[in-house]
């Protein structure tokens, strides 16, 4: 089986690792090969490429209409992912007209692929709305990389949030929420890994990013933080760093959203939606290790029914195949 897929960057960009790349050794062994085509570079040459492929893999570019119905009318077989709300954007919302021009192309796909994936049930039933065929391709992870943690007997509490430089201010955010915290509770540390130094009154550990050092650095922590914004956008997510948390038997603190909901529930994280909520769940966890280390165990098994790699890589070689 020959797969095109276009792409909007390199393989690294976390929407194409996670949603295809990282699942390139399991398609190799049933057969299957891919080529990537980043949608800038689409022209001609890429349309014989699309009428040679057994399968169109459009992972979430919207590229404008004329070409992409060219691309959909010389393919046998199309596929379309979608892990966000790309209908929407966060922060300032899209004028009406752009708004308008976005929904034509994502609809567009919605109803001419012959099948369109989403990592989870929100996002999917925007689909369903446009499409009959759409299947659930959840996120997941290598848990062989992403290991539980050793639970061992500690007085200090490490609190701590791994993220993108863009999604900085959303930590930067809970600076007072943090102080009162730790002030209250001196066995409690903060630890933050990213590729950018937050801006925080707070005295805190900071990890600057490298690439692998993340699940060692997740594994260290005893709960994880997850800030959202509530705004249309994070509706649709299916945050990684939510399921990396908890494959590692870390339970997690934060917003809850729809589409996180699915991920993050009552069982192994608990949920807040303003500052009072933040202060209780943070004062809650802290002093009692028995119920980290329960929320944080349920997580795991939930990401090892539900996010293992080897799994969702069969379920993705199945949409493939059309099987």
């Amino acid at each position: 089986m020959f797969i095109l897929a276009v792409v909007s960057r390199d393989l690294e960009k976390g929407s194409t690792k996670y949603r295809l790349a990282q699942y390139l050794d399991n398609l190799r062994r049933h057969g299957a090969e891919v080529e990537f085509i980043r949608r800038d570079a689409i022209d001609n040459a890429a349309l014989d490429r699309a009428r040679q492929a057994d399968v169109l893999f459009n992972q979430k570019c919207l590229i404008r209409t004329s070409l992409a119905k060219r691309l959909i009318d010389v393919s046998r077989r199309v596929i379309f992912d979608f892990d966000d709300a790309i209908y929407t954007r966060p922060g300032k919302p899209f004028s009406w007209l752009t708004r308008l021009k976005v929904r034509r192309r994502f609809h567009l796909w919605l109803r001419h692929a012959s099948v369109v994936t989403a990592p989870n049930e929100f996002l999917a039933g925007y689909a369903r709305r446009y499409s009959k065929a759409v299947e659930v391709v959840p996120m997941s992870l290598d848990l062989g990389a992403w290991r539980q943690k050793e639970y061992r007997a500690s007085e200090r509490v490490t609190i701590g949030w791994a993220g993108a430089p863009v999604n900085v201010p959303l930590l930067e955010r809970l600076d007072p929420i943090l102080g009162r915290v730790l002030e209250r509770f001196p066995q409690a540390r903060l630890a933050v890994f990213s590729g950018r130094k937050p801006r925080l009154t707070v005295p805190f550990d900071y990890h600057p990013f490298r690439p692998g050092a993340e699940p060692d650095f997740v594994r260290s922590l005893d709960i994880g933080l997850l800030p959202l914004a509530d705004e249309e956008y994070a509706q649709g997510k299916s945050p990684i760093k939510s399921l990396q948390y908890l494959a590692c038997g870390v339970p997690v603190v934060g917003n809850v959203f729809g589409a996180t909901a699915e991920i993050l529930t009552p069982d192994n994280s608990i949920a807040v939606a303003d500052e009072q909520q933040w202060l209780a769940a943070l004062e809650r966890l802290i002093p009692q290790p028995e119920l980290t280390r329960q929320l944080g165990g349920a997580g795991r098994a939930m990401i090892e029914r539900r996010h293992d790699l080897r799994r969702v890589s069969e379920k993705l070689y199945e949409v493939l195949a059309g099987r």
